[in-house]
């Protein structure tokens, strides 16, 4: 997901820790897999583990930064086929179509 501010960063700065907590718990959950900031400091990323869309809006939802309006976010999905060996848990199997 690609996180775009979409107020001040002054606002932004007001909720950084109840969004830092937020993006805690949903790593204790086991919801997401890494998250960082966008150079230059326009937003952030965060990749998420596989899971139902309806599930993964929820979870967005429920951001301090979405509830204050502060940004808005944008979801990729895609199918990782290859990784290196550390991530390998989250590739999904090569089916003999996607091999062609």
């Amino acid at each position: 997901m690609l996180l775009q501010y979409t107020a001040p960063e002054s606002d932004i700065d007001a909720q950084l820790v109840d969004h830092y907590e937020w993006v805690t718990r949903h790593y204790d959950a086991g919801d997401f897999i890494a998250a960082g900031h966008r150079h230059p400091r326009t937003g952030g990323v965060i990749i998420a583990r596989a899971m139902p869309r309806g599930r993964l809006d929820a979870i967005l939802a429920t951001d301090p930064f979405a509830l204050h309006k502060l940004a808005r976010y944008e979801v990729i999905e895609f199918q990782a086929l290859r990784t290196v060996p550390e991530l390998a848990k989250y590739a999904d199997p090569l089916t003999s179509a996607a091999r062609r």
